[in-house]
């Protein structure tokens, strides 16, 4: 069967399935509150929630017409089945809190509202105050289906001490520097590795598959563009993801991933405490991590002496890389009052709503301004403010989520050499173009 007709089958299908459940919803629909907004959020970790009900607690009291109700729904950042589900049957949320990779996904299904005539009825167009790539993440062919709320950075840490103990001096990584290349790293490392008696490893120098060091991690540092929007073709063979997942395979050749097993099964089994962490200890020297990292080490191993520093670029003179991702709002299909939804958004994602949010979870905000207030970024915070400027986002696709499964599976069959980058990248374009190729063009 031609995979272009099938999945276009696929996605009328869904499409027919959502809007004759809209109908048949509306015809037994009971009236809600109109003052009522529905929110619902899958964040529901202890700090996350608790700025979340400080904001809605805010934005209730200001806005006395409306009445947000924040609804905790625990079921993964990435799972809108309930989303689906409630919204086939009439009963879905005003408001929806989406991770924003997933939003040209989800928009390219007809399960979210397009926001522009929100946009025009409440204040215009306020996309050139979010960080561009945040607000590029919401667009789905040329309109914007949510509001971005906060968002991410990645960078190297490096353990100070497990550098001394290696006889490394750790200030070479001072990001007042710069950046370091991909072989000052490789030779770095490798200094810090130590073999016990066993042959195995009681510390090792940097894992470019571990932790934030993945395939789209060495994609953008190497240059890759991911996707030609003027062929509407994803490029998972273009010469900078090649050399990326050479350079994951030449490491791969001189530190094995069973080497690598070994080692996590001794300092950092499956299960273990968050404090039993092998960058904590000193047996990883570096690790490419967000920062989420820095309220975890302030909790779990405040001793730690540790630093922070550029992803290492493929060249000298290279301009510095990370990527950023993060959450988003919006108002599903069928929304009961997406007039208060959007209110409602535009408020928690709004300077008033990010500046709560920041300082409560420690995050990084996406309006734009509000990175020129030091105060919402103490300690280690200023350097991932001040990297966002360097970021991209992965490329808002409606096949994203496939294509980054397919990636993680190159990466792996490179790491265990069963197969060459150059194989494993034509894998990942066999298998995702022929699922793009039913929305194009974009």
């Amino acid at each position: 069967m031609n995979g272009h007709h099938y999945f276009s089958r696929v996605h009328l299908a869904l499409l027919f399935f959502l809007l004759t459940s809209f109908l048949l919803a509306a015809c037994e629909f009971t009236p809600r509150d109109p003052h009522e907004v529905v929110y619902w959020t899958s964040d529901t970790g202890d700090i996350s929630i608790r700025a979340e009900n400080a904001i809605v607690a805010a934005f209730n009291k200001a806005n006395p017409d409306l009445h947000v109700k924040l609804v905790a729904m625990p079921s993964g950042t990435t799972d809108i089945s309930s989303l689906l589900t409630a919204v086939r049957g009439g009963t879905g949320p005003d408001v929806f809190y989406i991770d924003r990779f997933t939003v040209s996904q989800q928009a390219a299904i007809g399960l979210l509202q397009d926001l522009t005539p929100y946009m025009q009825k409440y204040g215009g167009d306020i996309s050139k105050d979010y960080l561009p790539f945040a607000w590029d993440e919401t667009v789905y062919r040329g309109h914007s289906y949510a509001l971005p709320l906060n968002t991410d950075a990645r960078a190297l840490f490096y353990n100070k001490d497990a550098f001394k103990a290696a006889g490394v001096d750790p200030s070479i990584l001072d990001p007042s520097h710069g950046p370091i290349t991909i072989a000052q790293l490789e030779d770095i490392a490798f200094k810090i590795n130590k073999l016990n008696s066993r042959g195995t490893f009681d510390r090792i120098g940097f894992i470019p598959w571990y932790d934030q060091a993945y395939h789209t991690t060495w994609g953008i540092d190497f240059g890759a563009k991911f996707f030609d929007p003027k062929t509407c073709q994803i490029t998972p063979t273009e010469p900078a993801m090649e050399r990326a997942l050479q350079f994951t395979a030449d490491w791969a050749n001189r530190l094995t991933k069973e080497q690598v097993d070994t080692f996590f099964a001794t300092f950092q089994p499956d299960n273990a405490p968050p404090s039993q962490n092998s960058f904590y200890s000193g047996n990883l020297a570096m690790t490419v991590s967000g920062n989420w990292m820095i309220p975890s080490l302030q909790e779990y191993a405040p001793k730690t002496h540790y630093g922070i520093t550029y992803i290492p670029v493929e060249k000298a003179g290279d301009k510095p890389s990370t990527w950023s991702g993060g959450f988003a709002l919006t108002i599903p299909t069928g929304a009961h009052n997406p007039d208060g939804a959007y209110r409602f958004m535009k408020y928690m994602t709004g300077p008033e709503g990010q500046r709560v949010y920041t300082q409560i979870t420690g995050g990084l905000p996406t309006w734009s301004s509000l990175l020129n207030e030091k105060d919402l970024f103490p300690g280690n915070m200023e350097f991932f403010a001040k990297i966002l400027q360097f970021s991209r986002s992965r490329v808002p696709l409606p096949v994203g989520s496939q294509l980054w499964d397919e990636f993680d599976t190159a990466q792996e069959k490179v790491v265990l050499h069963a197969a060459t980058p150059d194989q494993a990248l034509q894998t990942v374009y066999r298998r995702v173009q022929p699922q793009l190729q039913q929305y194009c063009p974009l």
